[in-house]
């Protein structure tokens, strides 16, 4: 099993012109991260779009990463769906086609499970996988906070071996760590990975990683070599040019940048939506002001 750790960006999904997935722009997008010097990769999770994303769409994504990546780097799909049979599928493709972990969202959304409910579910699902399952905590959008007896509950479940934690709640997470069995745990609140390294996380999956991977690696290495110093001045760089980001919505705004960076991706799916032209306006401006182009 490989040892995961480090910089795994939550990779986009990247569409043409007419919506459609594109592996070639997908390509791309990942020489750019692999070149930054990134650990692994998070596929069709939120920032992915992949509960917008067909299974064939789904599977053609990690497909296309794995192809590209070659064994060079890290891969973990995100699996969770709508309908529990679609997770279950993608889950056996992902095992089937070489991936190095699954995770999934809790099926929470209208129909909010309670805790036996989550346990079966993961369950089914790390039974339907022959690779490791990492289960996903992020109760902002899915209602359910992980709780430490949770927790304990699904790490007896063979091949479950830790979470991703979105949380931000970097106390909280900390306190994952203090049960009797050990776990991988990605922080994926980009704005304080420094603090979730610091609480004990093998690494970091997000968002932003997609405009800015060399400095989540920068930061990450820095930690590694017990330099603070650097790794503390790093998080406040990246803080800076999130917080230029979040004058618009993300998915649109990070598909925005990632055009300028001339890695073009397409626009994010409906529901979601493109940039009109002032939000455009705003967040060049936003990002002009913090360094972002010249660094």
């Amino acid at each position: 099993m490989r040892q995961f750790a480090g910089i795994y960006p939550a990779i986009v999904t990247a569409f043409n012109d007419h919506g459609e997935f594109d592996p070639s722009a997908m390509r791309r997008i990942v020489q750019h991260q692999m070149a930054a010097g990134v650990d692994g990769f998070y596929l069709c999770g939120g920032t992915g779009e992949g509960m917008l994303l067909t299974v064939p769409e789904r599977q053609a994504v990690l497909e296309t990463v794995l192809d590209e990546v070659a064994g060079r780097a890290g891969v973990i799909a995100h699996v969770g769906a709508f309908q529990t049979a679609d997770t279950l599928e993608l889950a056996r493709h992902a095992s089937r086609v070489g991936v190095d972990a699954i995770a999934a969202l809790p099926p929470a959304y209208f129909y909010t499970p309670d805790t036996l409910a989550l346990v079966r579910y993961y369950t089914s699902l790390a039974e339907a996988s022959q690779v490791p399952l990492l289960i996903y905590n992020i109760p902002s959008r899915m209602g359910i906070t992980m709780t430490r007896d949770l927790y304990d509950q699904l790490l007896q479940v063979p091949n479950i071996i830790g979470m991703k934690d979105s949380s931000g709640a970097v106390y909280a997470m900390g306190l994952f760590f203090s049960g009797g069995k050990t776990s991988v745990i990605f922080h994926g609140e980009d704005t304080v990975l420094l603090g979730g390294l610091l609480a004990g996380a093998c690494g970091g999956i997000g968002a932003t990683y997609n405009i800015m991977p060399d400095l989540f690696v920068k930061l990450w290495r820095a930690f590694r070599e017990g330099d603070m110093d650097t790794a503390g001045q790093t998080q406040l760089q990246i803080n800076q040019r999130i917080n230029a980001l979040q004058v618009v919505d993300l998915f649109g705004g990070i598909k925005q940048t990632l055009a300028w960076m001339e890695l073009p991706c397409g626009v994010p799916r409906t529901p979601l939506r493109p940039l009109i032209d002032p939000e455009v306006e705003k967040l060049r401006s936003a990002l002009e002001q913090v360094g972002f182009f010249t660094r």
